[in-house]
């Protein structure tokens, strides 16, 4: 079977993510220097499990947004399309020969099957990234060969156009900001730590 995969959105949305994790490991090691080293005698006052459990939720929000892409995809072949959700762990399969129409739009593929106004199965173009220009290509020209009634409402495949340029400098700015919270949190981890042999 043949797949259509999605990718992160940009490299600099993937680099802001990484750094935010370590952003949160150092605003971590921090926690945890306060409470080993007694600082100030806030080690009473903070409830040390909800705050390990609130740097696991944080930790675990940048992991997911971070391979998240890779929890969606569609498999095909000449006879079936399979559309995965693996979060809600849901697939959708229809059948090459019930497919009477498709509409390519700017959010997805709608496949639309005989005497039905509803579309039987939606491809995404974006689920936590952009869908595969490749794999669109491939599932087009099958489509066409099956002598499908199809509508393409795009010239330039949605997410791969001037507004990736956009988004890439607006995570680039982004991921700055974070390198100078981190660069801040971990010479303040390294100062705890030299002050307390």
């Amino acid at each position: 079977m043949k797949r259509i995969k999605y990718y992160y959105s940009t490299m600099s949305r993937q680099v802001f993510l990484i750094l935010l994790m370590f952003l949160v490991l150092a605003r971590f090691v921090i926690f945890y220097e306060v409470i080993v080293f007694d600082i100030n005698n806030y080690a009473d006052s903070y409830n040390i499990g909800a705050s390990i459990l609130l740097y696991t939720v944080y930790l675990g929000t940048c992991l997911f947004f971070f391979f998240g892409h890779k929890l969606f995809y569609t498999d095909y072949n000449e006879t079936e399309i399979i559309y995965y959700n693996r979060i809600l762990r849901k697939k959708n399969i229809m059948r090459i020969e019930e497919i009477s129409k498709a509409i390519l739009g700017k959010r997805g593929i709608s496949l639309y099957a005989a005497n039905n106004e509803n579309a039987s199965l939606f491809i995404p173009f974006f689920r936590l990234g952009i869908v595969s220009p490749v794999g669109v290509d491939e599932f087009y020209k099958l489509l066409k060969t099956k002598n499908i009634s199809i509508e393409k409402k795009f010239t330039k495949l949605p997410g791969h156009g001037s507004s990736r340029k956009a988004f890439s400098l607006i995570y680039s700015c982004l991921a700055l900001l974070i390198l100078a919270s981190l660069t801040q949190s971990i010479a303040l981890a390294r100062a705890i730590f030299m002050s307390h042999p």
